[in-house]
């Protein structure tokens, strides 16, 4: 099951929010992905979470990308995701032998 909502987003001043989101893309600027992860995640700053989905495809790491897009609320990238994912699904599908065992899949890292 794929939760929709951002369960990390607080209520924070508008100012406040301004110097996150700037300590933010600094931090993602830097590489510093986890902090720009937590900071994006607390304020909703969905650009920040596009980017990190973004980042998550480019590792290869599609559940976490597959969590930002979600948790972004964009329409185009979730059904880019949504697309990309049938595509590899049917993929699956072609290439597995008749005698194959299918309900094996293997994730790498």
């Amino acid at each position: 099951m794929i939760k929709k909502g951002n369960d990390k987003k607080r209520t924070v001043d508008s100012k406040t929010r301004v110097r996150l989101i700037r300590k933010g893309n600094e931090f993602f600027t830097e590489g510093n992905i986890p902090a720009a992860e937590k900071i994006f995640l607390t304020t909703d700053y969905k650009d920040g979470l596009v980017r990190l989905g973004d980042y998550y495809m480019e590792k290869n790491d599609i559940e976490k990308a597959c969590d930002m897009y979600f948790k972004s609320e964009n329409s185009s990238k979730i059904e880019e995701f949504c697309k990309y994912s049938a595509k590899v699904i049917q993929k699956w599908l072609k290439d597995d032998d008749d005698d194959a065992v299918v309900d094996k899949i293997i994730i790498t890292k």
